[in-house]
C-alpha cells in the first residue's frame, strides 16, 4: 500500500516540475525584448527512491527541480567586453578626428590653406606696383583675414579640447555610478543565493552594467564562490563584493586645468586606464598647452590628437610670422620715412605668437607703413617680392627635413586625414567584431519564441498527464477502499 500511496507523490512532483517549467517559459517569453536578459531553464532531475519488499527493489518518487539556471556563456561575455573596450577607444578617436576636420575645413572647404594662398598672392600683387594704395589695402585685408582664420581655428581647437575634458569628467562620474550599482547588486545576489535560490534577474542587471563599464574603461572581472564580483582596472579594485572605489577627475599637477582619472582611495594615485572611451578621451584631448610654453620644433608623433595638432599649427604660424617680420623690419616704409616694424604682433606681448595670440601691428592702419621696398623708393619691390616668395622656400623643420610652408601645412592635413581614416576603419572593423560576439552571445542566451512555445506545449502536456495520473490513482484508491469486499452483501 505504501507504494500505491507513493504514486501520489510521483504525480504531485510531475505537476510541480511542469508548473515550474511553465513559469520559467512564461518568464522567458515576457522578457523576449528586455535588453541583456538571459533565458532561464528549469533543470529537472529524478526524485528520491524508496525500498520495497525489504529493499529487494526500489520505486522512484517522481521528479524535482534542481535549479532555475541562466543559459549564458562566460567566455563569450569576456570576448564581447574585450572587443567593446577597444571599440569605445577607437570610436572616441574617430569622433575627435571628425570634429577636427570640420574645424579645419580642409581640403575642400575655405580653410587656412586657401587664406594663406590669398595672403601670398596679395604680396605678389603688391610687388607689381609697390606704391599702389589699392594693392597695400589688399595686403592688409588678406592679412586680417589670415589673422582672423588663425585665431578662429585656435579658439575652436581650444573649445574642442575643453569639451573633451568636460566629457571626461562626465564619463568618470558614469563609471562611479555603474560601480556603485554593481556593488549594490553584489549584496542583493548574495542575499538571494544564500538561501540556495538563484538571483538570475539581478545577475542580468549586473551583466548589463559590466557590458557598459567595459566600453568606458578596460576592466578585469572575477566572480567569487558566493556569486559576488571583483572588478579591477590596472590592478586596482573598482568593486570588491559590496564595496566600490570611486575615481575622481583631478588635476595631475598643480596648475593643470585638465582632468586625470585618480583614485579616491588611496588618494592621489592615477588610475592606469589602457583602453575604452576614457582612454580615447585622454588621448584625443592631450595635454594643456600653457600660453607661456615656448614654440619650437619637436617630435609631433604623439598619440595625443588635439594638443599635438595645436603644437604643429602653432609652430607653423610662429615660423611664418618670424620670417615675414624679419623681412618687413629690414625695409623702409613708403617714401623712405622710417624703418619697417613687425608686420604681425602678439595680442598679449607676454606670450609667444601662436593661434589665438596674433594680430596685425597697429601701425599698419596707415597703409604707407606696409613695407614693400628695401629703400623706400616707390618703384622698389624688393621686400614685397621676397615675402611673396616665402611660400616657395623650404624654411620649416619637419621630421623629413626642411619643407615649404604649404608642404608642411599639407602634411598636417594629410596626418589628420590619415588619422581619421585609420580611426574610422578600425572602429568599423571593431564594431563588426563586437556585433559578431554579441550575435554569438544571443544565440546562446537569447530567447527564441519558437523554442519557448515548444517548451510551453511540452510542459502543458506534462502537467496534464501528471494531473491525469493523480485522477486515476484517486479513482483506484477509492475503488480499493470503498468498493472492494462488498460483493454478496
Amino acid at each position: 500500500m505504501s507504494a500505491g500511496f507513493g504514486a501520489f507523490e510521483i504525480a504531485r512532483s510531475g505537476m510541480n516540475v511542469n508548473e515550474r517549467g511553465l513559469f520559467s517559459t512564461g518568464h522567458n517569453i515576457s522578457n523576449v525584448n528586455t535588453p541583456g536578459y538571459s533565458r532561464q531553464q528549469s533543470v529537472i532531475a529524478t526524485g528520491p527512491y524508496i525500498g520495497v519488499s525489504g529493499g529487494k527493489y526500489q520505486i522512484g518518487l517522481g521528479a524535482s527541480i534542481q535549479e532555475t539556471r541562466q543559459i549564458r556563456h562566460m567566455f563569450l561575455d569576456n570576448i564581447y567586453r574585450q572587443e567593446s573596450t577597444i571599440l569605445g577607444y577607437w570610436e572616441t578617436r574617430a569622433k575627435t578626428f571628425n570634429d577636427i576636420e570640420a574645424i579645419l575645413a580642409e581640403p575642400l572647404g575655405s580653410g587656412l590653406q586657401e587664406v594663406l594662398n590669398q595672403f601670398w598672392d596679395s604680396w605678389q600683387e603688391l610687388s607689381k606696383d609697390p606704391s599702389s594704395l589699392t594693392a597695400r589695402a589688399l595686403v592688409r585685408q588678406r592679412a586680417e583675414s589670415l589673422v582672423y582664420n588663425i585665431n578662429h581655428v585656435g579658439m575652436q581647437l581650444d573649445r574642442l579640447q575643453h569639451d573633451l575634458n568636460s566629457e571626461l569628467q562626465v564619463r568618470i562620474e558614469e563609471v562611479n555610478d555603474i560601480t556603485r550599482q554593481i556593488a549594490r547588486l553584489n549584496v542583493e545576489i548574495l542575499k538571494v543565493e544564500s538561501t540556495n535560490d538563484r538571483a538570475n534577474d539581478y545577475r542580468d542587471q549586473r551583466n548589463v552594467l559590466l557590458d557598459r563599464l567595459s566600453k568606458l574603461i578596460n576592466i578585469d572581472v572575477t566572480e567569487m564562490q558566493d556569486g559576488q564580483l571583483a572588478v579591477t582596472c590596472g590592478g586596482y579594485f573598482l568593486v570588491y563584493k559590496g564595496d566600490n572605489t570611486n575615481i575622481c577627475a583631478k588635476e595631475k599637477e598643480p596648475g593643470d586645468i585638465f582632468f586625470t582619472p585618480m583614485l579616491e582611495d588611496p588618494e592621489g594615485i592615477e588610475l592606469p586606464v589602457k583602453s575604452g572611451i576614457i582612454k580615447g578621451l585622454l588621448e584625443s584631448r592631450g595635454e594643456y598647452i600653457h600660453p607661456e610654453t615656448p614654440i619650437q620644433y619637436e617630435d609631433f608623433n604623439s598619440l595625443d590628437i588635439v594638443s599635438n595638432l595645436k603644437k604643429r599649427l602653432d609652430y607653423l604660424v610662429n615660423t611664418i610670422v618670424k620670417e615675414i617680420n624679419d623681412l618687413h623690419k629690414s625695409g623702409r616704409t613708403l617714401g623712405n620715412t622710417s624703418d619697417g616694424e613687425d608686420f604681425f604682433a602678439p595680442i598679449n606681448p607676454a606670450y609667444p605668437i601662436r593661434m589665438g595670440n596674433i594680430k596685425l601691428n597697429d601701425t599698419l592702419l596707415d597703409l604707407n607703413n606696409i613695407v614693400a621696398s628695401a629703400s623706400g623708393d616707390s618703384g622698389d619691390n624688393t621686400i614685397s617680392l621676397q615675402i611673396a616668395n616665402l611660400r616657395q622656400l623650404a624654411l620649416i623643420q619637419d621630421d623629413k627635413g626642411l619643407l615649404t610652408f604649404d608642404s608642411y601645412y599639407q602634411s598636417i592635413i594629410l596626418g589628420v586625414g590619415n588619422g581619421g581614416s585609420e580611426a574610422i576603419r578600425i572602429s568599423e572593423n571593431q564594431n563588426m567584431l563586437v556585433v559578431s560576439a554579441e550575435s554569438q552571445r544571443q544565440s546562446i542566451m537569447g530567447v527564441s519564441l519558437d523554442e519557448e512555445m515548444s517548451n510551453m506545449l511540452k510542459y502543458q502536456f506534462g502537467y496534464s498527464a501528471s494531473a491525469r495520473v493523480m485522477n486515476v490513482l484517486d479513482e483506484m484508491i477509492d475503488t480499493i477502499v470503498n468498493r472492494m469486499g462488498i460483493t454478496g452483501r
